[in-house]
């Protein structure tokens, strides 16, 4: 199962978005500086922010992409405050399926 995850720099006061089959390998790989081409190794003080667990990848890589087109940090502070925005994140993007004509999300 995988993770959808924002993690958050307080020295940078930037956020992440992602999804991982494996959310330690790849969160200890931003803290490290694993991927130095990316912009987040310019942080060293990377943090779970909000994780959703325990989801498919297909739906973690939809609220992935949904989350990035509303990313800001007010909404980023709605989803943490909010504890039934993970269940409705979830229960809006699971078994959806894109049509290729139509590249628009589940409204």
């Amino acid at each position: 199962m995988a993770t959808f995850y924002i993690i958050h720099s307080k020295s940078t006061d930037a956020f992440y978005t992602g999804s991982s089959n494996n959310f330690e390998m790849q969160f200890e790989q931003h803290k490290n500086g694993h991927f130095p081409k990316g912009f987040k190794s310019s942080a060293k003080d990377w943090v779970a922010y909000f994780l959703i667990h325990d989801i498919d990848i297909d739906t973690a890589n939809r609220i992935v992409k949904h989350v990035k087109k509303n990313k800001s940090q007010e909404f980023f502070e709605s989803l943490k405050a909010d504890g039934s925005m993970a269940d409705k994140l979830v229960e809006e993007f699971t078994n959806v399926r894109s049509h290729p004509e139509s590249n628009q999300e589940p409204s």
